[in-house]
């Protein structure tokens, strides 16, 4: 017979250590936690003071993000060395996650303060400007083909999928880049283009075929409320003013979408920063 005074049953486990009772039964059937004793005639489980422990072990990987299988290795313990590298390694993964996160809540945190500085900008008359384009790094994808909304979702499609393969992390919005020009320019015969679809990345290096460097020049820059089918105006309205004020252009012309598709349905809502490359003449 067992001593009754000398181990716990199941319940009491589950009670102390606030865990379910079909979470222990479960761990029994993989071998995780097995009861020290099990009564031959009630089939009642029993456990010791050290599997109590045990439990407590076993939730404190478990939060840590370890799986079952990792656990039941861990639990040895016998293995100091073993142990000491599994934890580190986890304890990187963890940093990793949280630099994820802080990602995450950047871009959202630039959302907002894109969406608040448009709804000044929306008060202010249209103003065209001249601005210093710092460098950044960007994941690119650079094809020639037609310029429709349905290409360009493919496009974009693309170039999020061939980021998340490289795990680069977004760190704002993206653009596109016309190297022929053509967004300023309405030309009804032409139906091929030369665009690349880009978005700024983490990386501090360029990657052949995957990140290059952008900015690094003057631009001449005007914001572009609403639906893109309206574009070309705002971009002739540029060209007059490079024209008059003595400049030139000199690289491909820049959408930089602040507020699309992605924070709303009404393309009445859109903002989009466009840039056009310049220099004296």
């Amino acid at each position: 017979m067992i001593n009754k005074g000398e181990y716990y049953q199941i319940g009491d486990v589950s009670k102390i250590c606030n865990i379910s009772i079909k979470t222990l039964r479960y761990y029994d059937e993989i071998g995780l936690l097995k009861p020290n004793k099990i009564d031959m005639q009630s089939n009642y489980r029993y456990y010791t003071d050290d599997q109590l422990t045990l439990v407590i072990v076993i939730k404190h990987f478990k939060e840590a993000g370890f799986s079952l299988k990792e656990i039941k290795q861990l639990l040895g313990r016998e293995n100091l060395e073993y142990n000491q590298k599994k934890i580190s390694e986890k304890c990187i993964e963890i940093d990793n996650k949280i630099n994820d996160l802080i990602r995450v809540k950047e871009k959202l945190q630039f959302c907002i303060n894109v969406k608040n500085s448009s709804e000044k900008r929306r008060s202010n008359k249209f103003k065209i400007e001249i601005k210093d384009i710092p460098v950044s790094y960007v994941a690119y994808l650079r094809s020639i083909g037609p310029c429709t909304q349905k290409d360009f979702t493919v496009r974009y499609c693309n170039l999020i999928s061939l980021m998340e393969k490289n795990k680069f992390h977004l760190i704002k919005n993206v653009m596109a880049l016309y190297y022929d020009n053509c967004i300023m320019f309405e030309d009804a015969e032409k139906t091929q283009y030369d665009i690349e679809v880009c978005a700024p990345v983490s990386e501090t290096k360029e990657i052949p075929g995957l990140v290059r460097k952008f900015g690094g020049f003057k631009a001449v820059t005007a914001i572009h409320y609403g639906s893109y089918n309206n574009m070309v105006g705002t971009y002739k309205k540029m060209i007059k003013y490079i024209n008059e004020n003595n400049y030139e252009i000199c690289g491909p012309a820049v959408d930089n979408y602040l507020i699309d598709i992605i924070s709303t349905c009404n393309e009445d809502n859109y903002l989009t920063e466009l840039m056009i490359p310049i220099s004296k003449y």
